[in-house]
């Protein structure tokens, strides 16, 4: 289950009129909005939110679907979905009707659950896990005992939908294209004995100082058990080799950025038939211990050392007005792709002194057109 999802019980925060039906209207949860039918809920009413790329067990589906249901899910998934020209993101659930599908220990009285309580695992309900594209090989499985420590996965980007007043509006920011590819990272870190053939040669003096990792954003490569060599076998290290990263790296750097490409993402190129590296983000391994750049000495880090970055499409300060018009714009990258997958929206003011990766403030803001066209499973 993705780090980043729940399905909470919540409050309805408003309810807004919908401008294209007399009898529907949206709620609003978060800051998703979500139709239903008019007079259905009221405000400060407490339901189940279900949100898109939710998948619902046989048995809550069939009770919220009956046959004689006239909206069906395919596959159990909840998907955005366009209603009388508005979209709808998610579900809303009485707590009566899911009350009889939690465990006995823990059901308790309607009324007593906890604000933002996440229910997802009470119920059964799972976050929708596509396939694994073709050219992700054999970076689905981690071997985490050969992995080097220190090479850090990069902690999923949560939507700003879930947290609307995170960002203030006298808060300086920076506003990056959000392009669909995979996650690539790469790092020359501190060598570690972790195997015991590294063993072996630490006791002989043999070890080096530094090794060169890389690797998708959950699998480090190198170190795998049924690894054929080093980088170059896979697309992950092709790509990297292709461009020197590690020619232009030095200790102590660990490198995150998107592959794009043919074949990379349905719909996606970005122009490049084969597959290209853009960076978008640095972290430093210091004795203090790990720290991020911030935005813009990311952006300088790229330009210096010769990496390709993402666009930069905003810095000042927070506008959410601004920012939800600027997400429905061609995508900068590559104009000839007319519909951007998203904006990601960085804090300017959270890097002093900042030493600890919790402490990188940063939210995403997904397309909603992106999402009406289904352009991947990948978002």
């Amino acid at each position: 289950m993705a780090d980043d999802y729940k399905v909470p019980v919540t409050k309805i925060l408003e309810i807004l009129p919908h401008t294209n039906s007399d009898h529907l209207e949206f709620c609003r949860v978060f800051d998703f909005k979500v139709v239903v039918r008019k007079n259905e809920y009221k405000v400060g009413q407490e339901i189940l939110y279900v949100p898109i790329d939710s998948v619902l067990p046989k048995n809550i589906e069939e009770k919220l679907f009956p046959a004689d249901s006239k909206i069906k899910l395919h596959n159990s998934r909840v998907k955005q979905i366009k209603i009388r020209g508005f979209y709808s993101q998610g579900m809303l659930i009485d707590l009566e009707d899911i009350y009889e599908f939690l465990g006995k220990d823990r059901i308790r009285r309607l009324g007593t659950y906890e604000e933002n309580e996440d229910l997802s695992s009470d119920l059964g309900i799972t976050k929708y896990e596509p396939p694994a594209p073709n050219f992700a090989g054999q970076a689905q499985k981690r071997d985490k005992p050969r992995e080097n420590p220190l090479f850090h996965k990069y902690n999923g980007v949560e939507n700003i939908k879930w947290y609307p007043d995170l960002f203030t509006p006298d808060e300086d920011v920076v506003v990056q294209e959000k392009l669909h590819g995979s996650n690539c990272r790469a790092a020359i870190l501190p060598w570690k004995a972790n195997t015991l053939w590294k063993k072996i040669v630490k006791f002989f003096g043999l070890a080096p100082e530094f090794e060169y990792c890389y690797g998708s954003n959950n699998v480090q490569l190198q170190e795998r058990k049924d690894y054929k060599g080093f980088y170059g076998s896979d697309v992950y290290g092709a790509v990297l080799n292709k461009i020197d990263a590690f020619k232009k790296m030095k200790p102590n750097e660990i490198i995150y950025g998107e592959l794009i490409g043919e074949g990379i993402q349905k719909n996606y190129h970005y122009g490049h038939k084969d597959h290209h590296f853009v960076l978008f983000n640095v972290k430093l391994q210091t004795p203090e211990g790990a720290k991020w750049l911030n935005p813009k000495e990311a952006q300088n880090y790229a330009k210096e050392r010769g990496f390709d970055f993402v666009p930069v499409l905003y810095e000042g300060k927070f506008n959410k007005e601004h920012f939800n018009s600027l997400v429905k714009t061609p995508s900068s990258y590559y104009p000839a792709h007319k519909i951007m997958e998203g904006l990601v929206i960085k804090s300017l003011n959270d890097y002093n002194n900042e030493v600890l990766s919790s402490a990188k403030k940063e939210l995403k803001l997904i397309n909603e057109e992106y999402l009406n066209k289904d352009q991947s499973d990948y978002h």
